[in-house]
């Protein structure tokens, strides 16, 4: 007769197993053949960065980093929370081509070291072409999330869609399409369709990086600018870009929004232009925590904050299952701002 251990090692196994297979299957059937760009067909297409590796060369440790879910307690099955900088958080939509051609302006340690003496015109298509791949690596994740909702409901997605369910990872992807259609143009033709809020060189290397977009529910007063429960095609995010670039002794941080959106979030922008330079970047650093989990950091970063800052784990944990806990950006300055020299 098998022992009740081993019969309990037995079941955690298969269900281990299980959950493997059932990411894996995620993986297979949210792969693209076509490129998300110029729409050729692609026999295998390219593993995009979203930070580009010399970044992330910056904060690893022994060639590893850790994803921002690594601050959660959770032990999610599938899901990793540290990893080698070569597969750190890399998309599948674009062929090689289209890789190569659309980012190699700002995939350029000088042209992001020099930054601000550049031409207005490479200026523009360096912002244009961080936002488009930041945009691209959002429609992976959210395409995954509408692969994983098919699966759990067993492949009835298209008919639910049909009786008129809207889901908002497919709103979010259709607001990505088109806004990065716009940013192909732009950077194609040297226009500047952006508001610049942040843009800053630190004197110091920080042990975080990102490259995200954060669509902010409230502003600073508490008052709600956003409502993610109105699911609906014309409640679309208004994003802003946000950028943290370790660049080894120095480190760029950029926050800017598009024009189109600016008066939608006057109010935000108004508050976050009145704030002081050390404000801002604290504001800036808890954005991130409240409401993303696409950043990376050297590993002992990670270890420092498990153990010693319990009320940013709570901050980062409860906001990514609650989001009426993002309010709390409002509070900003109640939590450590880890974008501080002395903090890194």
């Amino acid at each position: 007769m098998m022992k009740l251990l081993d019969l309990i090692k037995r079941i955690k196994q298969e269900r281990l197993k299980e959950e493997s297979n059932f990411v894996n299957s995620i993986y297979k059937f949210s792969k693209v053949t076509k490129c998300v760009i110029c729409n050729k067909e692609m026999s295998s297409a390219c593993n995009s960065h979203v930070v580009p590796q010399f970044i992330l060369k910056n904060i690893s440790e022994n060639g590893k980093v850790a994803y921002g879910i690594a601050l959660n307690n959770l032990s999610i099955n599938g899901i990793y929370k540290e990893t080698g900088i070569n597969n750190a958080h890399t998309f599948r939509l674009i062929c090689k081509e289209c890789d190569n051609k659309l980012f190699k302006d700002y995939e350029n340690l000088n042209n992001l070291l020099k930054f601000d003496g550049l031409s207005n015109t490479l200026k523009s298509k360096i912002l244009g072409e961080m936002a488009l791949k930041t945009r691209l690596s959002h429609i992976s994740m959210k395409y995954k999330s509408i692969v994983t909702r098919d699966m759990v409901a067993g492949g009835k997605l298209a008919k639910m869609e049909e009786e008129g369910k809207v889901f908002a990872e497919r709103v979010d992807m259709n607001d990505h399409f088109d806004t990065n259609e716009t940013l192909i143009r732009d950077i194609n033709y040297g226009i500047n369709p952006f508001v610049m809020l942040f843009n800053e060189v630190l004197d110091y290397n920080v042990s975080i990086a990102t490259q995200t977009i954060i669509n902010y529910n409230y502003d600073l007063n508490g008052k709600q600018i956003f409502d993610p429960g109105a699911v609906s095609f014309e409640n679309i995010g208004n994003y802003f870009y946000l950028m943290i670039l370790p660049l080894g002794d120095k480190t760029r941080i950029m926050f800017y929004i598009e024009k189109d959106k600016y008066e939608k979030v006057n109010d935000l922008v108004e508050q976050f232009k009145a704030l002081s330079f050390e404000e801002k970047l604290h504001f800036i650093f808890i954005s991130l925590i409240i409401h993303d989990e696409q950043f990376y950091m050297s590993p002992s970063f990670v270890e420092r904050i498990n153990k010693y800052d319990r009320k940013l784990k709570r901050l980062y944990m409860k906001s990514e299952n609650d989001l009426r806990y993002t309010k709390r950006i409002k509070d900003f300055n109640k939590y450590n701002n880890y974008l501080k020299k002395e903090l890194n």
